[in-house]
């Protein structure tokens, strides 16, 4: 009776759940993080590898690190992350 529902349940569960607080996130979010835990574990290796790095922009932090895009916006929008230039000699 109930056969055209069972691929419908056995898709997975309806909600994502943060791995480190537990707290739910967009079931089409690539992370298994919230943004609140995301930036406690990824931002201090953010800001380090902009901080190594010239000429970085928030495409290539976000290849980098898995992470989406907007996330990286957010921060530097924020100023929580400021891009290094090249010095000019």
């Amino acid at each position: 009776m109930f056969d055209e529902f069972d691929d419908f349940f056995d898709a997975g569960p309806m909600i994502k759940v943060c791995s480190k607080c537990g707290c739910r996130i967009p079931r089409s979010s690539s992370m298994d993080l919230c943004k609140e835990c995301m930036k406690k574990e990824l931002f201090p290796k953010v800001k380090e590898f902009i901080n190594n790095n010239y000429d970085v922009n928030e495409m290539m932090v976000a290849d980098e690190f898995g992470i989406e895009r907007s996330i990286v916006h957010e921060w530097v929008r924020d100023g929580h992350l400021e891009y290094k230039k090249r010095p000019q000699f």
